[in-house]
């Protein structure tokens, strides 16, 4: 039997699908149901996004493998497609780009599992013209023709969801996917934006009694310098699970999180070591002259040295849609400009480097200031660019952390929120760390959701724990919110309630588990920590 469908405590997951070791008779490396259901079940999500796009098989394997499954697991699915703007060589299959026909089809295979809960399209704002609110509400006809409670949710970008757009589409759409990414400055480094605007969207949306569902970057936006850190990503996780505790948002939900731990040596671009410094332009981004990004340390040249030289590595990668004039790295000392280069000079994205005499610089002075500048002679409109420098070598001076592989020494300065300034250090266990990272956010906020919840008024004590633990969470106070995880479990067990002994279990089994999670997080914690100090 059907029932009503409402978006709420969705911890949810999207694509990053495990595919089978061994392509089957038909060729293809199917979805591997068993070891993607195991996968979802550790990360503690209650909803999965399927993507349908990278094999023609994959409809079938939803139908007839993944969706029994995922039933058995008690997870919600939601179907995934990809708009005519993604469709040119590759589509959704087997019904392409006839959106009509997809939601008939996902309407029937909903009654036959009702874990299908909803469907969704990726950049859909990219594709208004397709998708008219004449054409949109044909999709729900025919979707609900199968399904009254069947739900349907575009993917945007927070500039895209106006007063506007929401006025004619509000009675068309049954929610929101909002993939965050710092717009308009599109990238993964930055979080500060993000709670202003999952309020703005709330206000936005709560007189149309539209939901919203947080996306979540967990692998590589194009044309960013690499993929987002762990810490950027549970960062933003967190901040989306902590609305979700004010009703101010509806569920997060994490784009393309990997299952399957591998190094990612694209990102491993550093001159030396893992480290170097990034200065970054995003795509669609303007500036204007004079916008500058700079590092800078202050060093002391010893009186006695007969010369002082610097020897560096500089790189960038970019588009280059403007050609020469525009971006410049360049070095300093004081307010000098001692050396300069047009990031259009160099072609190949390799590693450069360069010595330089400072000794007419530094005549006389025994202190001055050292800087590294991405400097705009003129503004751009988008013309993305990734600036590097590493390897500093100084004579007759001294400097902390040349290589940038401790994050420490130099003070960074922006005159603009158009240039992304950041020490980039690879992380060969970003994946594995990312996984942890979200795996114990979903977690606790199952936890804290399924008890603050409760309507039972005995158990108080167990939700001021939890309460307690949730805001150290929300300010990243982990050492404190283990405090209070043991806290609770310890009132769980000596605390009588009109919980059943069955739902204190369950609690228990979950809060264990939790434990386990944040115990492992601290023994990382010090590895990590320990291992800096290494000489």
């Amino acid at each position: 039997m059907l029932k009503p469908y409402y978006i709420r405590d969705i911890l949810g997951d999207y694509a990053g699908e495990l595919r089978e070791s061994q392509p089957r008779a038909d060729g293809v490396r199917h979805v591997d149901t068993p070891g993607m259901i195991q996968s979802l079940r550790e990360l503690n999500v209650n909803t999965y996004l399927y993507l349908i796009w990278h094999e023609k098989t994959d409809w079938d394997d939803l139908r007839k493998e993944f969706l029994p499954a995922a039933k058995q697991a008690g997870i919600d699915v939601w179907v995934y497609l990809v708009p005519p703007s993604e469709s040119a060589t590759k589509r959704s299959e087997p019904y392409g780009t006839d959106y009509i026909a997809w939601a008939d089809a996902i309407g029937r295979l909903s009654r036959q599992y009702d874990n299908l809960k909803a469907w969704a399209i990726d950049d859909f704002s990219h594709n208004l013209g397709f998708y008219t609110p004449e054409y949109v509400q044909q999709m729900q006809n025919a979707a609900r023709a199968q399904n009254p409670y069947l739900q349907f949710l575009p993917q945007m970008y927070f500039p895209d969801i106006t007063p506007q757009f929401v006025d004619q589409y509000a009675s068309c759409i049954d929610g929101i996917i909002m993939a965050y990414r710092d717009d308009p400055y599109r990238n993964t480094q930055r979080t500060d934006t993000l709670e202003d605007q999952l309020d703005h969207l709330s206000r936005l949306l709560k007189p149309y009694q539209l939901p919203y569902v947080l996306m979540v970057y967990a692998s590589k936006l194009s044309a960013t310098p690499a993929n987002p850190t762990p810490r950027y990503v549970e960062e933003v996780v967190r901040t989306g699970l902590y609305m979700m505790t004010q009703d101010r948002a509806q569920g997060v939900v994490t784009y393309v999180l990997k299952k399957e731990f591998e190094p990612e040596p694209s990102d491993d671009v550093a001159s030396s070591g893992k480290g170097y410094f990034s200065f970054f332009v995003p795509a669609g981004t303007p500036t204007l002259a004079g916008d500058r990004a700079e590092i800078q340390q202050v060093i002391h040249p010893t009186p006695a040295a007969p010369q002082q030289k610097l020897t560096f590595s500089h790189y960038d990668t970019y588009s280059n849609l403007l050609g020469a004039g525009y971006h410049y790295k360049q070095v300093l000392i004081d307010t000098q400009v001692v050396w300069e280069q047009d990031v259009a000079t160099d072609s190949d994205g390799t590693w450069k480097e360069v010595t330089l005499d400072l000794t007419p610089y530094l005549k006389g002075k025994r202190v001055a200031t050292l800087i590294f500048r991405l400097y705009d002679k003129r503004g751009v409109s988008n013309f993305w660019v990734n600036v590097g420098f590493d390897r500093i070598r100084p004579v007759g001076f001294t400097l902390q952390d040349p290589d940038f592989e401790e994050g420490y020494g130099w003070t960074v300065r922006t005159s603009t929120r158009s240039m992304v300034a950041e020490n980039l250090i690879y992380n060969p266990q970003r994946q594995a760390d990312t996984f942890a990272a979200v795996q114990t956010a979903y977690l606790f906020y199952d936890l804290y959701a399924s008890a603050v919840r409760s309507t039972d008024s005995s158990v108080w004590e167990h939700v001021r724990c939890l309460i307690e633990m949730a805001d150290c969470v929300w300010n990243g106070r982990d050492q404190e919110a283990r405090r209070w995880l043991e806290a609770w479990l310890f009132a769980l067990s000596n605390y009588s309630s009109a919980w059943s002994d069955h739902h204190i279990e369950h609690f228990r089994a979950k809060g264990d588990k939790l434990r386990r999670l944040l115990l492992k997080a601290k023994k990382a914690e010090l590895k990590h920590h320990l291992s800096s100090l290494s000489p």
